[in-house]
């Protein structure tokens, strides 16, 4: 919020418009618009205070100049990164003040969250209670047994949120975190790469039907060596910034489309390992599901990776900027 100042100097009166920037934990920069000898009337005022919002922005990108100099990226503009990284050090600063007890709350919000979406988006028929109880059942040390086929779903998927900071993004991980989310749908090879062809399709409101898009995912053998391609890959390319690699590789496994069922799980799953393994809060990036979905077939049919990197960077700025954590 800018500030506007009165400052006497030498007995002469001057006027000066101001910001503070947070630049890290009990750090902040200041930075001003000089007005005048006289108070500015309110259309001045309006006019400076855009000059003072550039030159904020320069002062921003400048600082994180050398952050930013770590990483490769194509798609986001450094502005966009700049914001990008000032949400994320603001959001660690506030989590980092919170007791024990609270950011074990968060996270726990954020499982519940994240897991009801997911599984909703895919069409489960869970309940939000049916992913409480299975947390709740999860955090009992001699846990409990339940025939309730929603918590059990619900429970698999929790387990493999849980996982992620153990896993490594190499295939057997990945197998093996799909065989965890998928263990409840034997019929669906949980843990094993498909050996049929599958289609991608989306809902036509003009036809009230399912229709397959234009693209469609390899075929089981080219498939296999297209998903050990990726490993290689994404080795070759951890120097990407991490918001715009956690994009990526949600975009490539989903073109890859390896799995019989659970494909979409997986890429969110990737998305937000990436994401924690680089200290950037978790994203429920298909909280907004219409727009997820628009964005992801769009850059699957054009075969541009902008669309859905754009996406997945204004999905961050939109969810952690004011996100409340406790």
């Amino acid at each position: 919020m800018a500030n506007l100042i009165e400052r006497k100097i030498k007995g002469k009166t001057y006027f000066y418009l101001e910001k503070n920037l947070k630049i890290g934990k009990d750090k902040w920069k200041r930075v001003s618009v000089y007005l005048g000898k006289e108070k500015p009337s309110n259309r001045e005022l309006g006019k400076k205070e855009k000059e003072l919002e550039e030159k904020a922005k320069k002062a921003l990108s400048g600082l994180y100049d050398e952050r930013l100099a770590k990483f490769n990226f194509s798609f986001l503009s450094k502005e966009e990164l700049v914001e990008v990284e000032r949400i994320r050090e603001n959001f660690l600063n506030r989590f980092n003040k919170l007791s024990g007890r609270k950011k074990d709350e968060f996270y726990k919000s954020q499982t519940l969250n994240f897991v009801y979406t997911t599984l909703r988006t895919e069409g489960v028929d869970v309940g939000f209670s049916d992913v409480e109880t299975a947390y709740t059942i999860l955090q009992k040390e001699k846990g409990e047994f339940t025939f309730d086929k929603k918590v059990i779903i619900s429970g698999a998927m929790i387990t493999g949120f849980n996982f992620l900071p153990k896993l490594g993004i190499n295939e057997k991980d990945v197998l093996r975190l799909h065989g965890i989310i998928m263990s409840s749908f034997e019929s669906k090879s949980p843990g094993q790469l498909r050996d049929d062809q599958r289609i991608i399709a989306r809902f036509n409101p003009k036809t009230f039907q399912s229709e397959e898009i234009s693209y469609r995912p390899p075929e089981p053998a080219q498939a296999k060596k297209e998903f050990k391609k990726f490993f290689e890959w994404y080795e070759q390319n951890k120097n990407i910034h991490p918001l715009e690699l956690a994009a990526l590789v949600h975009l490539k496994i989903y073109l890859i489309h390896p799995f019989k069922d659970g494909n979409k799980r997986i890429c969110r799953l990737l998305f937000n390992k990436v994401l924690q393994e680089n200290n950037y809060p978790i994203l429920n990036i298909s909280k907004n599901t219409p727009e997820y979905f628009e964005t992801l077939i769009k850059s699957v049919e054009t075969k541009n990776e902008k669309n859905f990197v754009k996406f997945c960077c204004q999905a961050f700025i939109s969810q952690i900027k004011n996100k409340r954590i406790g």
